[in-house]
């Protein structure tokens, strides 16, 4: 048995950097919904690569963005967010990892978007986010997310 340990040892150190790769994505992705719900722009901004990509579209209507770069991403999300007077909760999950190596991934998850607002509950929308991450010096960091939404919202 402990003559195969070291044999054994490169697949299950590439097995563990796979699963950390994996949850510091999901992490990123919902640090992307924490940001959001709280409004914390600065987090916000450092989800996404210094050029990264963001837009909406919603069948059979014309949709938002693209919007390019960091800044323009959190100018755009910080004018959506000061018409909201609700809270917004983003339930990221379902989360499928289409691609994942050389530092690049692809996923796509669902979302759920809720708000109260006066102690009233609603279902704002749904949808299904697709994602491009890049690791890099900040870590896994969104170079491009894509948000089909189900309905408008």
């Amino acid at each position: 048995m402990r003559e195969s340990l070291p044999a054994a040892l490169p697949e299950i150190l590439a097995m563990t950097a796979d699963t950390t790769d994996r949850l510091a994505i999901v992490e990123t992705l919902n640090r992307y919904a924490w940001a959001y719900d709280t409004r914390d722009l600065p987090a916000l901004g450092a989800c996404f690569t210094a050029d990264g990509v963001f837009d909406i579209t919603l069948e059979g209507h014309e949709g938002w963005g693209p919007y390019v770069g960091r800044e323009a991403i959190v100018a755009w999300l910080g004018e959506v967010m000061a018409g909201q007077h609700d809270q917004r909760r983003h339930c990221v999950s379902n989360v499928v990892f289409r691609e994942l190596g050389a530092g690049q991934a692809r996923v796509d998850s669902y979302l759920v978007l809720t708000a109260v607002e006066a102690g009233q509950l609603r279902v704002v929308c749904t949808g299904t986010y697709h994602d491009s991450l890049e690791h890099g010096a900040e870590g896994w960091q969104i170079a491009h997310k894509t948000l089909r939404l189900d309905n408008p919202f």
